[in-house]
């Protein structure tokens, strides 16, 4: 099995980050996070006769699903390069205010529309952002890859090593990949990491590149897997996380719906988007 995990130096990460980020677009990870922020969220929008209608939906799974052979959907999304925002140095992100108290000044300094797409989504990030982690679960939000690094060691890894794992495609030929949505079966028995601790870091909608990081201090299992594309091709190597306490979470949850289950009843897993970033440290 290939390794995903390495040491992580401030360059590494840098030419990771730089190389990842315009794989997948940002909705795509809002989906997967599961805290009391939700609560009146419309998702109606994404169902039809009882089924999901947007593709992104198809990166939860159950953890019986866990295990050699068990074929799923699963749907990687290619984002345009040209909508990709700026990466900031800790030093111009540091002189720019980020709270939803400073949502005016923001929206005139990046000359956006308040009633825009790009206005609300600009608020609900801010808004995500601001909000107070629910027990147990450990929260910020990166606005450079500096300071995100800097949180996540002192968050999860205090003195111990830490490392980064990214949702990877491969395949013989670059000219044959694909981004849409493919059955893909668990290649190899997946690895679980004992002893882990994680966070997950998700890329928000802003004028530049934010990641929204977030764990929970117990309840996390984190696996490595290897998936193949039915026709052969295509192998996806990444981590995959499953949340085993869901009692805490929003009974509206996408996920519930996804996956057909009781809300808070049951443990939610899913794989993560191409442009995600999975800080663990043992």
């Amino acid at each position: 099995m290939a390794s995903l995990r390495f040491s992580v130096t401030f360059p590494a990460l840098l030419s990771l980050l730089l190389l990842s980020l315009w794989v997948v677009e940002a909705y795509t990870s809002r989906k997967l996070i599961s805290n009391n922020e939700q609560e009146g969220q419309n998702i109606s929008h994404l169902f039809k006769d009882g089924e999901f209608e947007d593709p992104t939906m198809y990166m939860f799974f159950k953890i019986s699903d866990l295990k050699l052979g068990t074929k799923l959907p699963i749907y990687f999304n290619k984002n345009d390069l040209r909508k990709v925002p700026p990466l900031l140095t800790r030093q111009e992100a540091d002189l720019i205010p980020f709270s939803e108290s400073n949502l005016d000044f923001l929206l005139n300094h990046f000359s956006i529309s308040k009633d825009s797409p790009q206005g609300k989504a600009m608020k609900e990030t801010l808004k995500r952002c601001d909000f107070k982690a629910i027990e147990g679960e450990y929260k910020f939000c990166g606005t450079s890859l500096e300071s995100m690094l800097d949180l996540a060691k002192k968050t999860i890894a205090s003195n111990a090593d830490l490392k980064v794992m990214t949702t990877k495609v491969m395949v013989p030929d670059q000219n044959r990949i694909s981004y849409a949505l493919h059955n893909y079966t668990f290649a190899e028995v997946p690895k679980e990491l004992d002893g882990i601790k994680v966070l997950g870091c998700h890329r928000m909608p802003y004028p530049y590149v934010v990641y929204y990081c977030h764990g929970h201090k117990s309840g996390t299992k984190v696996f490595e897997v290897n998936l193949m594309s039915d026709d052969g091709i295509q192998l996806v190597v990444g981590p995959a996380v499953c949340h085993m306490d869901t009692s805490m979470w929003n009974a509206d949850h996408v996920a519930f719906k996804v996956l057909k289950i009781e809300p808070r009843s049951a443990p939610v897993c899913h794989f993560f988007p191409l442009d995600n970033i999975v800080w663990v440290s043992k």
